[in-house]
């Protein structure tokens, strides 16, 4: 009875069942019938599983038509990801299901080297590869194990420069075996290069850094290496990410460190934690801070030229948030919409619990209820040092929308490029789930 008492809970329902089936045999006809017993489940078991069970590949796809929460990018960042030859297209994602056994594990893999194997050579092989456990139930150490193997064969037989791994939790992958570990191949912690700043770029420039420096979305700090398709910073040969968004993030900094690494440090530049006055404890004000509003504000409004994205940004006024603070609560009126500049934000939905979503610098929240006049949909908090946003009221833009339609017009072009982000997102695409407005 311990090894009834100690598996439940680790096995599915047919698992369990034959482990009751064999104990009870064994305590009614002795240890060799058991045997015997233990064979007939385990082939009855096999037998069940295979039919019951769906195809463990939900679907393969390329990241060419999906977009990452990193959207709002600057034009030469945007183009390079739209690039038929150097961008998501770049990028395949392979998205698993249901549970990973045995006996579906082999034609898991031998599926995935088939369709490497098919694009190896042709102008659509991949140098990044996402594998996502996102919708994965189970996984028995069989299974775990010829995943792991998988990540060797992507690199060495089909040249992948990445390959990322979305476990789906902050906790791993469903299973016992510690696959975190073994797929993401762990720096020693005693190596204090472990990621540099300048390597750090291709996490974002708002990956917030725990212990030994492991960036918060990743489950283990990778090995960094140059790669063969030089991006001109180290990068890990295998990642563990906890989410397909912030596996896309990275993949989506990979390519644009491979043609032009500068971008990232220029995106980094503009997010830099904020300064404090050592006399008031005011978030200073300066004419970079200025440039960075402007930049994130042209960034959303692409095409349109600067001297207009700077008429617009000239009715915007400089608000400062401390952190916890509320910027607005549900249900508030909607008197304002607002560019984040420093810092970070949460959206959340009041009584639905586990309804969040971050906001970072330079998105946009609240232009939907200032140009319909409804109510505010979310609370928003501040959740960094400090938050600094540049606001505008709906006394200005009354104004505006009377005296320059033209430019007012670029309000309602955010709402609709902002739209079509949700739409094209990632996890809208992918699999369902829940997405808050901002």
């Amino acid at each position: 009875l311990e090894g009834v008492c100690d598996s439940y809970g680790n096995f599915d329902w047919l698992e369990y069942g034959g482990i009751w089936f064999i104990t009870i045999i064994m305590t009614i006809y002795g240890m060799t019938a058991a045997l015997l017993a233990g064979i007939a489940s385990a082939l009855s078991v096999y037998a069940a599983q295979s039919v019951s069970y769906q195809n463990p590949i939900r679907g393969i796809l390329t990241a060419s038509s999906l977009r990452s929460s990193s959207w709002n990018r600057p034009t030469e960042a945007a183009s390079i990801l739209d690039s038929n030859e150097i961008g998501r297209k770049k990028i395949l994602i392979i998205q698993l299901q249901g549970h990973l056994f045995f006996g579906n594990v082999a034609q898991l893999t031998d599926n995935i080297k088939a369709t490497l194997e098919q694009k190896k050579g042709t102008p659509a092989e991949p140098w990044i590869v996402i594998i996502d456990f996102t919708l994965v139930l189970g996984m028995d150490s069989s299974a775990a194990q010829a995943i792991g193997k998988l990540k060797d064969t992507m690199r060495k037989r089909f040249h992948i420069d990445v390959a990322i791994f979305v476990s789906g939790s902050r906790d791993g992958f469903p299973c016992k075996y510690d696959l975190s570990h073994e797929l993401s191949c762990p720096a020693d912690p005693a190596d204090h290069d472990t990621i540099s700043k300048e390597a750090a770029l291709l996490f974002g420039g708002e990956a917030k850094m725990e212990k030994i420096n492991t960036p918060a979305n990743l489950v283990h700090t990778p090995r960094l290496i140059r790669s063969s398709r030089d991006t001109g910073l180290p990068i890990p040969q295998n990642l563990v990410c906890d989410s397909l968004d912030s596996a896309l993030i990275f993949a989506e900094n990979v390519l644009i460190a491979r043609k032009n690494p500068c971008l990232l440090e220029d995106i980094a530049e503009f997010r830099e934690p904020l300064t404090k006055s050592n006399n008031e404890g005011e978030f200073y004000s300066s004419d970079e801070e200025k440039r960075s509003a402007i930049i994130f504000l042209s960034n959303l409004c692409p095409g349109e030229s600067l001297p207009d994205v700077e008429q617009l940004f000239s009715l915007f006024k400089r608000e400062v948030y401390n952190e916890n603070e509320i910027i607005w609560r549900q249900g508030s009126v909607s008197d304002s919409a607002k560019l984040l500049v420093k810092g970070r934000l949460l959206s959340l939905l009041e009584n639905e619990e586990g309804a969040l979503e971050g906001i970072l610098a330079g998105a946009m929240l609240g232009e939907l209820g200032l140009v319909k006049g409804i109510d505010r949909l979310n609370t928003v908090q501040c959740v960094s040092d400090g938050a600094v946003l540049y606001s505008l009221d709906r006394e200005d833009w009354d104004v505006l929308k009377r005296d320059n339609p033209r430019i007012a017009r670029f309000i309602d072009m955010i709402i609709v490029n902002y739209l079509s982000h949700r739409i094209q997102h990632v996890n809208s695409r992918v699999f369902e789930t829940k997405y808050l407005p901002v």
